[in-house]
Formats: structure tokens, C-alpha cells, sequence
């Protein structure tokens, strides 16, 4: 099971199916609409199969705490309650956890036959992180400069190096170009409702005090960023997903400008990019640490690619 309690919604399965229902609803579609697309596109993976509960249930509690439960789904729900196969895969877990789930169906069967709820005045939004266009377009040159304090690099094996390279990078600019812009619809349902857009970002093999000229910078190289997954591990990507929220904090810790743009990137990307393509996402705080250890990497050192096949 996808559950991780005897809650309705504590389900993998209902998260995700109630995630795009709500997105629907907050973009102002009419409910029968935003119940149709639902369907078409989660009941066929439940249809049949001993978790279709997971479906009527999650759709059926969405819509009565709304105030929008059709009479079908209610049916479908209550049957689903009723289905004693449903009810037998939580003994698995133990009879205390079987008789919890047992009890809070038996409430939800009440609520649906005798609660009566009303639609609110306006259904939500879906948070902004998913709609959050990216400032910059392709082909834009970026100037980087961290401004924060030094870090502490004292309990890092290279740490004498680190801190070196991270004074450097406090005492000059480096060079970005965007590569590519990525969208990415905020539903799945409705790929054309709306997108949040990443720009990703490649660092030149360059870092000074003053910006060079065009001539100078159309003869650099891209330089492999050494980056950090969530497990910590150090492998080398092409570029950065750079999320740019330019919040307080983030101004103060690194300056990000657009200086120029060359339109040539739209058609001829990087041969860097072409042969690794796949960048990871991180926030411009993250981005600071990886540039510290992209430029402390002497390039003596084995490269592992990130997502190597």
C-alpha cells in the first residue's frame, strides 16, 4: 500500500490525484470540468484494481469538504466503504491499526450521508514555486558575484583550498550564459494552463574583476561544475537549473546581473550541453558551494559525470 496512516489522504496515491484536482479548481476551471480531466486521466490506473478505493475515496473527501460531492461519486465512495476486500489489506498492519481505518471509514460514510458542505467564495491558487517564470531568456549573459561573508571550510578535507577559491570568488565576478529555459506545466492534466519556467545556466571557464570583452568572451570555455546531490556525493554536471527568487537573503549573499545577450544560443547550444544535458535544480545559496568547489577543482582529479548512463 501507498498509505502511511489510517487518515483518507495519508496515501501516495490520493496526494497525487488530490495535488492536480486542487490546481485545477484554483485556476477558476468549472467543477464538472476539473472532475472530468481528473477522471480521464487517474480512474484508468484504479480502474479494477484492489486499490481503486484509494480513487472514490480521495475524489469523494475532496469534494465534500468542498461542497461539490456528486451524487455518483458519493455512491462510488460508500461502496468502496462497504467493500469489506478493501477493508481486509490494512490487517496486514495489525488489528489495532485495521480497527482505526475501520472506524475513521465509518465516520467519512456518515459525513457523506448526513454533512452537508458549502463551495467556499474562491478556491485557492497553487503555490506560486509552481508558477515562478524565469527572469532570464536564452542567449542572456549573467554576471555572478558572491558578496555574503566566508563560509567555515575548517572540517572539509580540502578545506584550506575551498576557503582560498571562495576568497577569490568574494573579490571577483564570474561569468554565466543561459542555455536553455525549461517549462514546466504547473498540471498535467492541463499542460496549457499555466508552466513555471527554469533557466539553466552554464559558468565560463573565466573570473576577474571586470568584464572582458566580447571577443574574449566568444573564445571561452564552459567549465564542468562540480555539484552536490542530497546524499552529499560531488559529481560534474554542464549547468545549473538556477532558481533566482532574488529575495532579501539571496541579494545579500550573491549579485546576479544581465549584461547582454547573444540570440545564437537559441539555435547552437554548447557541445558541453548537447553531450550532458540533464541539469539538477538549485537555488542560488546552493549554487555559491557548488561554484566554490567547480572553481577549486584543479581538474587532476577523476570526473565522474552525474548522470552518466
Amino acid at each position: 500500500m501507498g498509505a502511511w496512516s489510517i487518515r483518507l489522504m495519508d496515501d501516495d496515491g490520493a496526494r497525487d490525484i488530490i495535488a492536480e484536482y486542487k490546481i485545477l479548481m484554483g485556476y477558476g476551471i468549472e467543477a464538472e470540468k476539473a472532475y472530468e480531466l481528473v477522471y480521464e486521466y487517474f480512474y484508468k490506473d484504479y480502474k479494477g484494481q484492489d486499490d481503486e478505493d484509494v480513487f472514490w475515496l480521495a475524489i469523494a473527501l475532496y469534494q465534500w469538504k468542498n461542497g461539490i460531492l456528486r451524487e455518483d461519486v458519493k455512491k462510488r465512495a460508500i461502496a468502496s466503504i462497504d467493500n469489506q476486500e478493501y477493508l481486509e489489506r490494512w490487517k496486514e498492519s495489525g488489528e489495532k491499526v485495521y480497527q482505526k481505518r475501520k472506524e475513521a471509514l465509518e465516520e467519512f460514510r456518515n459525513d457523506l450521508l448526513h454533512v452537508v458542505n458549502d463551495p467556499p467564495n474562491k478556491f485557492p491558487k497553487c503555490p506560486k514555486y509552481l508558477r515562478t517564470k524565469a527572469c532570464w531568456e536564452v542567449g542572456d549573459l549573467l554576471t555572478y558575484q558572491m558578496i555574503g561573508g566566508p563560509s567555515t571550510w575548517n572540517t572539509y578535507t580540502n578545506g584550506e583550498l575551498l576557503a582560498v577559491t571562495e576568497k577569490k570568488l568574494l573579490e571577483n565576478i564570474v561569468l554565466l550564459r543561459v542555455v536553455d529555459v525549461i517549462k514546466r506545466p504547473v498540471t498535467r492534466l492541463m499542460p496549457e494552463l499555466d508552466y513555471a519556467s527554469i533557466a539553466r545556466v552554464m559558468v565560463y571557464d573565466w573570473m576577474g574583476k571586470e568584464v572582458p570583452s566580447d571577443e574574449v568572451i566568444s573564445s571561452l570555455e564552459f567549465k564542468p561544475i562540480v555539484a552536490s546531490n542530497m546524499s552529499g556525493i560531488h559529481r560534474m554536471v554542464c549547468g545549473i537549473g538556477l532558481e533566482w527568487s532574488n529575495t532579501k537573503k539571496e541579494r545579500e549573499r550573491n549579485r546576479i546581473e544581465c549584461i547582454a545577450t547573444d540570440d545564437s544560443f537559441k539555435k547552437n547550444k554548447p557541445q558541453l550541453y548537447v553531450e550532458h544535458p540533464r541539469c539538477p535544480l538549485k537555488g542560488a545559496l546552493n549554487f555559491e558551494v557548488d561554484l566554490i568547489r567547480t572553481f577549486s577543482r584543479t581538474g587532476t582529479e577523476p570526473a565522474k559525470w552525474m548522470y552518466d548512463d
